[in-house]
């Protein structure tokens, strides 16, 4: 018997350590979208126009 409680008990850990892991890479996965996200919408922000440039050829 205690056997068994071992083995549920050993099988309880190690599914909550894959669920807790699959997690944090979802979550690691979104966060990196996101900040990949945010770098493009930065980089392609338009220049301030400049005034006095307009005369020049």
């Amino acid at each position: 018997m205690a056997e068994f409680i071992a083995s549920v008990a050993a099988l309880t850990l190690l599914g909550t350590t894959f669920y807790v892991l699959g997690h944090a890479v979802r979550m690691r996965e979104k966060e990196m979208r996101r900040v990949a996200l945010k770098a493009v919408v930065l980089e392609f922000k338009p220049r301030p126009h400049r005034p006095g440039n307009s005369g020049r050829q």
